[in-house]
């Protein structure tokens, strides 16, 4: 008879090494609740994650221009935090794969594919001429 899919809880719960990590992630959860709550939430949604090793905090900001301001408040946020050091690291949000097509879709305009069709049309190489308008389709979709 074939095992049936377990679900993951299950595992974190009864393995030791998982339960600690998941353990970890649960109390760093919360730090980071209690940090962001402690901010106005202009800065609070840019600290993404924490993470706690003995006395040093590391906070995970979206932004060099985050990681800026929050410095300047790393005293408090130490004082909430029991911690005698805060190190700040800039961790950009990762962008999703559907994300990442529209992005890129987005980087051509109509108006360059005109452009580019404008140039074609004034062109005299006929060579290059239609490589222009071929690019200029392609910029199109």
């Amino acid at each position: 008879m074939a095992k049936r899919p377990q679900a993951i809880s299950r595992y974190l719960q009864h393995s030791d090494q998982l339960s600690n990590l998941h353990d970890r992630f649960r109390e760093e959860e919360r730090l980071l609740q209690e940090i962001r709550q402690q901010f106005a939430c202009e800065i609070s949604m840019h600290i993404t994650a924490v993470r706690k090793e003995g006395q040093v905090l590391t906070l995970y900001v979206n932004a060099p221009m985050w990681a800026s301001r929050i410095s300047y408040l790393s005293d408090a946020i130490a004082a909430k935090a029991d911690a005698s050091e805060v190190k700040i690291r800039i961790s950009p949000p990762t962008i999703q794969p559907e994300q990442q097509r529209t992005e890129t879709r987005r980087r051509h305009s109509d108006k360059a594919a005109n452009h580019l069709s404008r140039i074609a049309e004034s062109t005299s190489d006929e060579k290059l001429k239609a490589a222009l308008l071929r690019l200029a389709n392609a910029v199109r979709q």
